[in-house]
């Protein structure tokens, strides 16, 4: 059988010669460009092209800020490049998590997040920078400790939490917490005590902890939720612990029992963790994951805080996605309830 005639003439040798050479040309360019992207996917992570910055929502000088300085020096070594802390307070640290939200989601500038991230997302939703589950993606938890609930001279007679209650219900609305500020754990802790108890106090908000502490001890007020490193000398100082706030009783004072032995499911803690603005690369966070949680393992390093009541975490991003979430919605169900003033 003869051959259909071509629809079109043959080409000239050289220029059928000259297209098999640019077919084979670009089929190398393509195996090259293939190899070239397979080969960067199986590298590790290396964002760090210039300094990165951990961004503290508070002065120098607390525990939050001597957790991320400890925290920088670490991390310099293991990701090959300066890593810088820098102070922002202000506006119970929306300021600073509005700074990171609006930073470029490359990795460079984080956000050392504490349980004010969740307060003000509950009780000043439309406050700048709006949901920080929307604005802020989760890195890694980075540390936790209880607070202390603390009775002065003034509650001379209360020696547990039992005690306290039946003293505040024998006297409604006289019971009085000091705490650091109306927009922080310590406040809502004894909110939140007062909702579970049944009973009406009051809350005195001071600039700091230490002045707290000092009316404390002096009985000017009757007692507080304060961090371990403020109750320990207040406790020298004649003041005693009825509780810790956290669900377990603290390593440091295992002998004092929790709130949650007196109302199940009582857990109020102070915690930090690390955030990244939103949008941030996937690789990007996986690799800060990692490097931190390598950091936080370091036994000197754990060691060196445990004496102050602070116990590192570590973990996946998940999980500290998960306690955002989860006491964004608590303090959204207490606000419900209580209707907390703001002051």
């Amino acid at each position: 059988m003869s051959k259909p005639p071509s629809c079109s003439p043959p080409l000239p040798g050289r220029v059928a010669i000259g297209r098999r050479l640019a077919s084979a040309a670009l089929a190398l360019a393509l195996a090259l460009a293939t190899a070239t992207i397979a080969g960067a996917s199986a590298q590790p992570v290396s964002f760090a092209s210039r300094p990165v910055t951990l961004i503290v929502p508070f002065p120098p000088g607390g525990g939050v800020d001597t957790v991320a300085r400890a925290l920088a020096e670490r991390l310099s070594a293991n990701l090959g490049t300066t890593v810088l802390v820098d102070n922002k307070p202000g506006a119970s640290t929306l300021l600073a998590a509005a700074h990171v939200a609006r930073a470029t989601p490359d990795g460079h500038t984080l956000f050392i997040g504490t349980p004010s991230l969740s307060i003000n997302a509950a009780l000043q939703p439309n406050q700048q920078p709006g949901d920080p589950r929307r604005v802020l993606t989760p890195v890694v938890r980075l540390a936790r400790q209880p607070y202390v609930l603390v009775a002065g001279p003034a509650l001379a007679s209360v020696q547990d939490v039992g005690g306290l209650i039946a003293w505040a219900q024998a006297r409604p609305g006289e019971l009085n917490l000091a705490n650091s500020g109306s927009l922080t754990a310590p406040r809502m802790a004894a909110e939140l005590l007062a909702d579970r108890a049944a009973i009406r106090i009051v809350t005195v908000p001071y600039r700091g902890g230490a002045q707290a502490a000092l009316d404390v001890t002096g009985g000017r007020v009757h007692g507080s939720f304060a961090q371990v490193i403020e109750a320990l000398p207040m406790l020298r100082n004649g003041a005693r612990a009825l509780a810790v706030s956290s669900r377990e009783r603290s390593p440091i004072l295992p002998e004092v029992p929790s709130v949650a032995e007196t109302f199940p499911g009582f857990d109020v803690s102070s915690w930090s963790g690390l955030f990244a603005p939103a949008l941030t690369p996937e690789p990007v966070l996986d690799r800060l994951n990692a490097v931190v949680n390598e950091a936080l393992a370091d036994e000197t390093l754990r060691a060196r805080f445990r004496e102050e009541g602070i116990e590192f975490v570590g973990g996946t991003r998940q999980e500290l996605g998960e306690l955002l979430d989860r006491e964004i919605r608590g303090w959204e169900e207490l606000q419900r309830r209580a209707r907390l003033q703001l002051d």
